[in-house]
Parts: structure tokens; sequence; C-alpha cells
């Protein structure tokens, strides 16, 4: 996410901002200030580490000596309200600052996403709408691989959620008969999730609205499916053309003195010549994993649980099995992709008698 400040408003604020963190260490890299000495020594290291990477890996890409906070909850003002009640992290390109939330399963990753932010050159403006929070998290993914799998399946399924749904096909099979010939009941069904998004949203949106800017307002969800369509669409480009190809789209523009990318030039970089929301669903579809959908499953399990019901009976209990040693099985399978999961159901007797 990246802030930027009206200068109208500069006059009052000094007085509301909120304190520095207590901790502070320097490093090569710059200041990092939180809760404590050794904790901010910790991140100063990931930063040394991660902005000659981030400089690495992208053209025109030149990290700054920064301040970076790390939060309880990242602010910048006392009296902000809900600008930054889910935000991880953000980049203030007024302060020259990263704020991050105290979150270990996620900073790493938040501080490389922010780093991207802060590192940028001015060739890369001309990304349009969300397109630089996609070019973010997809370098925060390659360098924190070991979150990618949690991040890719949050950003996709959301984005699924702007184009009318993630769909399933569930394969459900009862064990009615122990001996050798494995006799069972088996149901098939096909289910779509659906997100709560606005109405209006559609994927061209990710062109033209800005949603990791503080002053663009949107629902939580709506941000969010911004930033997976983002996230989809860089992904698809850099895997065609590399970070090279798509800067290079963004030094055409400049060449043809254009103020951005037209959507024109990216959809086709992207493979996406359809811009329709099934073109887009079904690019999202084969973009998961088996990993990202047993994610996903583990986010939405009542989606199985509530099928299994209608399916086995109503006067019974379903739960989930992970694991997948349930003699009750489920195969879960997403359309327009090779991502199938084993999955587990215990079913409780009546629900199994009914079934029967």
């Amino acid at each position: 996410m990246r802030i930027r400040l009206a200068l109208l408003a500069l006059c009052a604020l000094t007085a509301c901002q909120v304190g520095p963190p207590p901790a502070s260490y320097r490093g090569p890299a710059g200041l990092v200030r939180a809760g404590g000495a050794a904790r901010a020594a910790e991140i100063s290291d990931a930063l040394c580490e991660l902005a000659p990477r981030v400089e690495a890996l992208l053209p025109d890409a030149h990290a700054p000596e920064l301040e970076v906070w790390v939060q309880a909850r990242p602010a910048l003002y006392r009296f902000e309200g809900d600008v930054y009640a889910e935000a991880d992290g953000f980049w203030s390109e007024t302060h020259r600052r990263i704020h991050l939330r105290e979150a270990p399963d996620t900073l790493r990753r938040t501080l490389a996403h922010e780093l991207v932010h802060a590192s940028l050159g001015a060739s890369w403006e001309r990304l349009p709408g969300s397109l630089e929070e996609g070019l973010c998290d997809l370098v925060s993914v390659a360098l924190a691989p070991e979150q990618a799998v949690e991040m890719r399946a949050g950003r996709l399924s959301a984005a699924a959620f702007a184009t009318g749904g993630l769909e399933l096909d569930v394969e459900v099979r009862v064990p009615i008969d122990a001996g050798p010939d494995g006799l069972g009941l088996g149901a098939l069904t096909r289910l779509r999730l659906f997100g709560e998004v606005s109405e209006g949203l559609d994927p061209s949106d990710v062109f033209d609205v800005s949603a990791g800017l503080s002053s663009t307002r949107l629902a939580t969800n709506d941000k969010k499916a911004l930033y997976g369509l983002s996230f989809l669409l860089v992904e698809r480009i850099v895997a065609r053309v590399g970070y090279e190809g798509l800067h290079e789209l963004c030094l055409r523009a400049a060449r043809e003195e254009r103020d951005e990318v037209p959507r024109a030039w990216l959809l086709e970089a992207a493979g996406l010549t359809d811009a329709g929301p099934v073109a887009w669903r079904r690019a999202i579809h084969g973009a998961l994993t088996a990993r990202e959908l047993r994610t996903i499953l583990m986010l939405y399990p009542e989606a199985l649980l509530d099928t299994a019901q209608r399916l086995f009976g109503r006067h019974g209990t379903v739960a989930v099995d992970l694991s997948g040693a349930s003699p009750v099985r489920a195969r879960v399978t997403l359309p327009w992709s090779e991502a199938t999961v084993e999955l587990g159901l215990v079913v409780e007797a009546p629900a199994l008698a009914d079934a029967r």
C-alpha cells in the first residue's frame, strides 16, 4: 500500500502523528524502530538482505536509505479511522518510511512488498490502476517463497469473487460395503463460492482504480479483489516476458507520450485477449495449484460440510478431516485447472444411515 498526503493537511498533522516505537537499530540500509532492540535488529537484517534483491530483480529499482517502523497497528496519525485497519503495512512516500504490522507470519513478505513501492523508479509510474500492487505482491512471494501459497490462495480467491465466484467440483463417496469390491455410494456436484464484493465491481476496474492508495475509498473486499486481479495479471505477464518485458511496456508508453500503459497492451502480454469476466475466471482457476486449493478449502470448510449434509442426510453432523484419513472421501477439483485435493469427511451415524 502507498500513501500520499495532500499539502493542505500538513499544517496541522505534526501534533497528531503517532510516536515512534521505543527501540531503534541503525543498519546499512536505514533506521528500524520496533518494540524491542532485538526485533529492530532482526528487521534491519531483513531489510539489508531484501533491498539489494529487489534492486537486482527489477529494472529501474533503487532502494533508498529508509526508515521502518514496526507497530502493533500500522499508523501515521492518531485519528486515521479505519484507513489501515486490515493493512499489514504501507509505504509513506511523504515521510520516506515503511510501516509494518507486528505480525511474525507475514512481516517479511510485507517488508518486501513495501520495499518495491519504495524502490521503483519514475519509469514504472505508467502502470495503470492497481498494477503496481500486483508487481509488489509478485516480488514479495519471490523473495519470501515460504509464504507464497497462503498469499496466492488469498489473492486469487478474492479475484475469483469479482468474476462470478470460485467454482469447485465436489465428488463425495460413502462406503457401504467393507468387502473386496469396495462398494460405495457417491455423488458429484458443482459448487460456486461467492465473496462479498460490490455488485458493480468489474475486472476491468483493475486498470482504473488505484486500490493501494490510502485516498482511494473502497470496501475491504473490493480492495482485496482488485489486489488479486492485479496479482494475476502481473504474474501472467512476468511468466511470459519477465519483469523486463513489463518494464518495457512502461518505457514504450513513455516513448509514445502516453500517460499510462494501455490496457490492451497489458492484456495481450498476459495472454488475456478476452477481457470478459469468464476469461478472467478461467485464468484464475488455471493459476491455482492443489496447494492453494487446499488452503482455500481450509478457509471455507463450511462449503464442503453443507454439501455433504445436503447429499447424505440432514440429521447427522459432518466434519472435514484434512488428513484424508476418514473412509468418507471427498475429491475437490477446480474446473479449468489440474488442481485436485483429496479430503476425508467425518460423518456421524444418523447422516450416514440416511445415505444408505
